[in-house]
């Protein structure tokens, strides 16, 4: 069993990034501390110029709830806030522990037992869930994993802030959609074939992570083939646990998804552990967080399908023009 927590710090500015096959954001305020401002986004927020975008589903633990969970296809474990467990009369179990695998290190986290966990039409029985400090969760409950939707199909909606998981049926994806068929990896992890620039790489759409990760060989990948390569920001990749680990951020070349291409992108490149434990040290790899995927208009997993479709924004429309980190990303049709 296997949990990993993460947060990028970048300098000379701050930003807080989840990466992992089992992980929870680190470093973030608590529910009570963050909750919603009336008139924003509640389920499906879209990345924007101050700060990249996140989607919250509804889920009922024990019939109580509902209680807001992070959406993580890229975490292959649910698991809930202290405050949760605690707000449920839910008391870890004193003989079960659970190992976890951290950006830069590990650490063993408590467990409680749960009777009945519903996302959407999905109802699962006799869970153990991992339970975390509340302070690493920023105005949730808990993380939603891909433990909970091997048989889904997950639809966010950013234009109507909406949130759909539900059993799949094998439907096909609608008209308009980009589809992007998808390999499964260890326990449900989504891979997808894209490329960097010129450089084809392996992308794990990662619903948790806030920033996108590129591991070291993607980075030589990029440097080679460039005429005039980027010397890029020192990074210091702080995770849940004391260790530290090294990285370089800069702007990555136009990176592509099916038939669709983002620009403008900044990539933080290291060899994380995370890498490791996922087995993507040896080729080009590249973590796809909230900061690109909160750009596009809609988009679906499809787990029994193995696929990702999406629709961006059109381009006569200002949708289409997603602002981060001062600079806009757009979409563009071809690869």
């Amino acid at each position: 069993m296997l949990l990993v927590l993460m947060t990028v710090t970048l300098a000379p500015c701050t930003t807080r990034a989840t990466a992992a096959l089992e992980r929870v954001p680190a470093g973030m305020a608590t529910a009570a501390e963050a909750a919603p401002e009336e008139g924003t986004p509640e389920f499906a927020t879209p990345t924007t110029l101050d700060r990249a975008g996140r989607i919250v589903a509804p889920v009922e633990i024990n019939g109580r709830g509902p209680f807001r969970f992070i959406l993580d296809t890229g975490a292959n474990r649910s698991a809930m806030s202290a405050a949760t467990a605690a707000a449920l009369g839910l008391v870890p179990d004193a003989d079960a522990k659970m190992s976890v695998h951290g950006i830069t290190g590990s650490a063993v986290l408590p467990v409680v037992k749960v009777q009945t966990f519903r996302a959407g039409d999905l109802v699962f029985e006799h869970q153990r869930l991992p339970v975390l400090p509340s302070a690493v969760f920023g105005g949730v409950d808990g993380i939603l994993g891909i433990d909970c939707l091997q048989f889904a199909r997950v639809e966010v909606d950013f234009e109507r802030d909406s949130v759909t998981i539900r059993r799949s049926t094998g439907k096909r994806a609608p008209s308009g959609y980009l589809v992007v068929p998808a390999r499964l990896k260890h326990g449900g992890l989504l891979l997808v074939d894209g490329k960097v620039g010129k450089v084809p790489v392996q992308a794990i759409v990662d619903t948790g992570a806030e920033r996108s990760l590129g591991n070291e060989a993607l980075r030589e990948a990029l440097v080679l083939r460039s005429r005039d390569p980027q010397e890029g920001v020192a990074t210091t990749v702080i995770g849940a646990t004391p260790q530290l680990a090294e990285g370089t951020s800069f702007v990555a070349p136009a990176i592509a998804i099916g038939g669709a291409r983002l620009t403008n992108l900044t990539v933080t490149f290291s060899d994380l552990h995370v890498f490791k434990v996922w087995s993507l040290l040896d080729e080009p790899a590249l973590l796809i967080g909230m900061d690109l995927l909160g750009t596009m208009q809609h988009f679906v997993v499809d787990y029994r399908r193995r696929e990702f479709h999406f629709k961006t924004w059109p381009a006569d429309r200002p949708g289409n023009r997603r602002c981060i980190d001062a600079s806009c990303r757009i979409w563009t049709s071809g690869s």
